[in-house]
């Protein structure tokens, strides 16, 4: 008995021929019960994925480079100098994507802002303490370009005892100095004049001469007495790396971070290799020249290294950072002129890790100059102590 032929539900609508499959609509899911839709965002989901995984993968990568392999790679010796904010921009495209896309991703890209904050940006939550014996305070400023705005007014307002300036005219600079400090001692060596409350017995230059300019010396030492007792002040004005930062805005210079050592390429990897080894070289003699001291120490001044790489890592090992155990921030100087607040620690002040404690430390917040100043008290402590 032949089946009965029943009419449409639904007469208006296309009606397949039969023994032909059914054109898929919008919407329909496919044979394997996923539309076209859910395809494209599982493929979205797992290309975003992959991004935020390199994407994190390389920022600890380059943050790890700078700490530890600065000197050592013409990238991350000039990347350690970038503002560290840079290395989070690409949160932002990723971030807007998870959104939409894949709102789990935001933990690991959230992740990446208190890695850079505590992790890289040396935070600092210091409390200050009182002092219990004599204390006083230093503070340094490279003063080479403060665009006319003196150093004076952050220097009253800490009520200094020690005044250290590099990058000086010692006889302008000097000259100034005793007129704005009549009570004070004043002395001059190459680019250095320090300002001091306390008598000031001898002073003179180091024998390391600057690589940029060998008739200038990068270090010069002062012997003061305070309140009874012999303290040493080094100074130091380190070379800068500008040249070698500025370089790598060049085509040639990124094909030498890319491991091409020929032609021009090779001139500009050899000549950043030269100038940090030769920096690293400067701190290991002025942390020599340290160890034979006799007395208390200061050494202060700008440092040119920002507080990552094997430099800043050998002062911290040999002598007491005055913002690392009493800073609060981050306390960066430079640079105090750019449209951006400042990133970097250059100019620093450390003590002896005998004889003397930091009790404060204080980085100029909102002048002007180049580089901004930094202040730092200490007090004398017995050796036992």
């Amino acid at each position: 008995m032949a089946a009965r032929d029943y009419p449409p539900e639904n007469p208006g609508e296309f009606q397949p021929t039969p023994g032909k499959a059914r054109p898929r609509e919008h919407g329909v899911a496919a044979g394997d019960g996923v539309t076209l839709g859910q395809k494209i965002l599982g493929w979205s989901r797992w290309l975003l994925t992959a991004l935020t995984v390199v994407y994190c993968v390389l920022y600890l990568v380059v943050l790890y480079g700078m700490e530890h392999e600065a000197e050592n790679s013409q990238f991350f010796s000039v990347a350690m100098y970038a503002p560290p904010w840079v290395w989070l921009l690409p949160i932002i495209p990723l971030g807007a994507l998870a959104i939409f896309v894949y709102a789990r991703l935001l933990i690991p890209l959230a992740l990446c802002v208190p890695v850079m904050i505590f992790g890289f940006m040396d935070l600092r939550w210091n409390s200050h303490v009182s002092a219990t014996g004599r204390a006083f305070k230093v503070v340094t400023n490279n003063i080479g370009q403060d665009h006319k705005k003196s150093y004076t007014s952050f220097a009253d307002l800490q009520k200094a005892d020690i005044i250290a300036l590099q990058d000086a005219n010692p006889t302008v600079h000097g000259k100034q100095a005793a007129e704005h400090y009549p009570n004070h001692h004043v002395a001059a060596k190459d680019q250095f004049v320090l300002i001091s409350k306390y008598p000031i017995h001898a002073a003179d230059v180091l024998p390391m001469p600057d690589p940029a300019d060998p008739r200038h010396r990068v270090a010069a030492w002062f012997e003061l007495e305070v309140e009874g007792r012999p303290l040493l002040v080094f100074m130091l004005h380190m070379p800068t790396p500008r040249q070698e930062i500025m370089a790598v805005k060049s085509p040639s210079a990124i094909l030498g971070m890319l491991g091409k050592s020929t032609g021009n390429s090779g001139a500009l990897h050899e000549q950043n290799e030269r100038f940090f080894l030769r920096q690293l070289e400067l701190a290991r003699q002025m942390v020599q020249i340290t160890r034979a001291a006799k007395a208390p120490f200061i050494v202060c001044g700008d440092f040119n290294v920002p507080t990552h790489g094997h430099c800043y890592r050998l002062y911290r090992e040999n002598w007491r950072e005055a913002f690392s155990e009493r800073g609060q921030g981050v306390g960066a100087t430079f640079p105090g002129d750019a449209h951006f607040p400042a990133w970097l620690r250059l100019d620093n002040i450390y003590c002896s890790q005998t004889g003397l404690r930091p009790i404060h430390a204080e980085a100029e917040s909102d002048r002007g100059s180049q580089h901004r100043a930094m202040a730092a008290s200490f007090e004398f402590i017995d050796a036992r102590r």
